[in-house]
């Protein structure tokens, strides 16, 4: 759950944006993800340059963002694509909830104003009455199923807000990618008379589940009507519960943030095996649609190497960009490791052990290396001579040196180097003789 920026309402008059698909080729290993939703100093010139660190960047956008500082968010993001020309930034929003302290969002009246004339809040009996608290913070929670009430328009809450949101945030601001939907849950977090009818629906009723799939799905539907060339991504981090029933949500994502998978008490990595998280990891990615810009998020101590480099390690055993929590530092933190320019990887995500339990993936330039927790201490023999990296932060680790036996702790991981890169092999050409 994020940081939640909502705005004041103007109406659509069926606004698209480009209708061209977006070309996309996906980013050499390591991919790196940024969550940076405060503080907001998007125009910093400082600020730009750790948002451009990420392949991806999802950042906060607000009614008024930059005015009266003599630059616009469009500018702001143009600086950090003229950093790093590969980096994606998308805007973040939520359709799940609205902030209940209205006094603190004076510029919000317009949109509140809106949404208590539709009655769009979750409410414990019918259309009015009590508004259902949400689960995080002291905000309310917003019917997005497909029971909230029409407007004159004949949209409900959810078709609503991605138009506001379109008409609001990418209009203004064509250099951003798309969006970033916080709290894309595959079941409703707190009970509520979702279907209006005066009776309290559970949460862990499976046909009061698929209403919200369901109202998500209308959501990225009018999304991918209206802005058909960008890309909408959301919090998927309950995806990858062993009970989640993703029918209704499977391939409607172009990706997602796999929130907290390793450093919270509550992150699966912590309570379960790491064998159960990469299980976890695996089950997102395939509900994800290509290009599958999921974001594998780690928090913690960024001083504790060895933890970030079996974050990072695991991570590298698939697809996803990794991406560790600075909403809570106020900074984004460099590793050693991002430096390593891995290429391309020479296989599929890995599945197996590949020697005393230790996992392996290898790359054009590299292989990385993950012990997973609770496997011990283990010393592994690679085939030829590897090169540490060289770096400062744990020099005993990152030592440049070469070696062909590598011990790891217990719950650790590390990045080594090809002495001479290996290219992925090409298929055949057909070949045509005359």
């Amino acid at each position: 759950m994020r940081r939640f920026f909502i705005s004041v309402v103007v109406g659509l008059a069926g606004i698209l944006l480009s209708a061209g698909a977006t070309a996309f080729d996906k980013a050499p290993f390591p991919r790196l993800g940024v969550m940076w939703l405060t503080p907001a100093k998007y125009g910093d010139p400082a600020v730009q340059r750790q948002l451009a660190i990420g392949n991806i960047a999802v950042i906060s956008i607000w009614p008024g963002w930059g005015d009266g500082s003599g630059t616009s968010m469009d500018q702001a993001i143009r600086n950090v694509k003229a950093i790093n020309p590969n980096t994606q930034v998308f805007f973040y929003i939520l359709n799940e909830a609205i902030p209940g302290d209205r006094n603190a969002y004076a510029a919000y009246s317009e949109l509140y104003s809106k949404i208590d004339s539709m009655n769009w809040q979750l409410y414990q009996s019918g259309g009015s009455g009590t508004a259902v608290p949400s689960f995080w913070s002291s905000y309310i929670t917003m019917n997005n199923t497909l029971f909230s009430p029409t407007d004159s328009n004949g949209d409900n809450w959810v078709d609503w807000y991605a138009k506001w949101s379109v008409t609001n945030y990418l209009v203004p601001n064509p250099s951003a990618d798309g969006f970033f939907l916080d709290n894309v849950f595959w079941k409703p977090r707190v009970d509520g008379d979702w279907n209006r009818d005066g009776k309290i629906d559970s949460q862990n009723d499976p046909t009061v589940q698929q209403w919200q799939r369901l109202g998500l799905r209308e959501h990225f539907t009018k999304m991918r009507q209206l802005a058909p060339s960008k890309y909408r991504i959301g919090n998927v981090g309950d995806w990858g519960q062993p009970a989640s029933v993703l029918t209704e949500l499977d391939q409607q994502l172009d990706g997602g943030l796999i929130e907290g998978i390793i450093g919270h008490t509550w992150s699966v990595e912590t309570w379960d095996t790491w064998e159960n998280m990469m299980k976890w990891y695996r089950k997102t990615m395939a509900a994800l649609a290509e290009p599958k810009l999921a974001m594998f998020e780690q928090t913690g101590d960024p001083t504790d190497y060895q933890s970030f480099r079996y974050g990072f390690a695991s991570c590298l055993m698939d697809e996803a960009y990794f991406t560790w929590n600075s909403n809570e530092l106020g900074y984004v933190p460099v590793f050693d490791e991002y430096s390593a320019k891995l290429g391309n990887a020479l296989g599929a995500p890995v599945l197996v052990a590949w020697q005393n339990g230790v996992y392996r993936r290898d790359f054009e330039n590299g292989i990385v290396l993950v012990n997973p927790k609770g496997n011990g201490m283990k010393t592994v023999t690679l085939e030829t001579d590897f090169k540490h990296i060289s770096g400062k932060q744990a020099p005993s680790v990152n030592s440049g040196q070469t070696a062909r036996t590598v011990t790891l702790q217990d719950r650790d991981g590390i990045v080594l180097l090809r002495l001479a890169p290996k290219s992925k092999p090409q298929p055949p050409r057909n070949i045509v003789i005359n």
